[in-house]
Formats: structure tokens, C-alpha cells, sequence
């Protein structure tokens, strides 16, 4: 892509509308911060038309003013993390596009950026340094604290980009997190408190190794 296909953003304060290459409405820029439909932030845009993940990764450039690309081939590049805002109050939701091809040898950076799971695919047990999360197909959870080994269990449902877990017997029962991003095996979680937000948290899934044992005894039963 040439630098002359980029577009600069708009002026302060409007608002944009953003969508995927296949027409499906994504998000929008507010104030050149980057938010999905719901009003999640995402990342910000800089005065040359460049978009940047919450985390500071290059997502790529604005298309056209309603699109993003970005060239597979193009090196890495990162920038500081800003302070996220506020969760933005989301704009009505425009129609839905016609699906265009994405620019040559470029790919949208939305589609994985913008994927959020269903709920069987949260099914299973999640885990940091910290804790532990078992969610389970029953809809209920099991959060075990690793250096205490604390333990609570509840219900919980995913509702849209929201995890809610129920809590049994605490002083804030129900607990909203919202999904900022999903890969199938790791989860990135903000938990919206009442009082205000927490940092976004890492969850990555346990994978079940086979039992070696059990596989050498079949091996030598056949």
C-alpha cells in the first residue's frame, strides 16, 4: 500500500464508524480512541492514520475511513500503552455493508482482534500465576487462589463481551468482566467493578496431557 492511501483522521470529537472487510459493523472511533460496537476500547489512532492496539502493537492504517488494513509483511512495531478511558457510550449501529475484498496483500486486523467466544468454548479450566478458573458446562465455576488455596464457587453466563460470575457467599456476589480478547486459548479479562476497573488480567487454558502410563499399557495390550 502507498503512504497516499492512508487516510488522516477526522476532526476532534466526531465520531466514525468502523467495519470489518466482510461489511459487519465493528466499532468506531471516538475522539481518535478505538472502540468496539459495544463500547470496549480497543486502542487509539495517531495523526498519520495509524491504529494501535490497547497494548501499544500496530494494528495498521485506516482504508477508505471506515476500514483498517494492515500488511502481513510489515515489520513489528510498537508504541507506549495510553490510559484506557472510559468505556464509551456506543453510538446507534449503522447498517450493515456490502463485503469488499481487503487491499492487496494486506488482511483486516479486526477479525482476530474482534473475536469473542461462545460460551462452550469457554468450557474448561483457565489459569494464571495467581488463580485458577474452572468454568463448567452446568454453569457453574469453581476460582481457587494458588498461593492460599482459597477457594469459591458460583454460577456464571456469558453475555455478549460480558462474563458474569455469581459468587456464593461474598460481599459483591455478582462480578462482571468484560472479554477484551480471545485467541481459543487465552483470555483477556477487565473486571468492571462498581467502584471502577481493575487492570486487564491474563487467563491462559489448561491443555489435559495424556497419561503416558495409560498409553504404554494399551500399547503393550495390543
Amino acid at each position: 500500500m502507498r503512504l497516499d492511501e492512508f487516510e488522516m483522521p477526522s476532526s476532534e470529537g466526531e465520531s466514525a464508524y468502523l467495519f470489518k472487510w466482510t461489511g459487519v459493523y465493528a466499532g468506531f472511533f471516538k475522539n481518535d480512541r478505538l472502540f468496539d460496537r459495544f463500547g470496549r476500547y480497543l486502542g487509539w489512532r495517531d495523526a498519520q492514520g495509524s491504529v494501535w492496539k490497547y497494548d501499544g502493537e500496530w494494528l495498521g492504517h485506516v482504508v477508505e475511513q471506515n476500514y483498517l488494513a494492515r500488511d502481513p509483511r510489515a515489520l513489528s512495531q510498537r508504541r507506549p500503552p495510553q490510559v484506557p478511558p472510559v468505556p464509551a457510550q456506543p453510538p446507534m449501529p449503522p447498517a450493515p455493508r456490502v463485503a469488499r475484498a481487503v487491499r492487496p496483500n494486506c488482511c483486516d486486523p479486526l477479525e482476530a482482534l474482534l473475536r469473542m467466544p461462545a460460551s462452550e468454548e469457554l468450557i474448561g479450566e483457565w489459569y494464571s500465576d495467581d488463580e485458577s478458573l474452572r468454568l463448567s458446562e452446568d454453569g457453574s465455576f469453581q476460582w481457587t487462589a494458588m498461593e492460599s488455596a482459597t477457594e469459591a464457587v458460583g454460577r456464571w453466563e456469558l453475555r455478549g463481551p460480558e462474563l458474569l460470575l455469581c459468587w456464593e457467599d461474598i460481599e459483591e456476589p455478582e462480578r462482571i468482566y468484560w472479554v477484551i480478547e480471545f485467541s481459543g486459548d487465552s483470555l483477556l479479562l477487565r473486571w468492571m467493578r462498581k467502584t471502577g476497573r481493575s487492570l486487564p488480567f491474563w487467563l491462559h487454558r489448561r491443555t489435559v496431557q495424556p497419561d503416558i502410563r495409560d498409553d504404554a499399557d494399551e500399547s503393550q495390550a495390543t
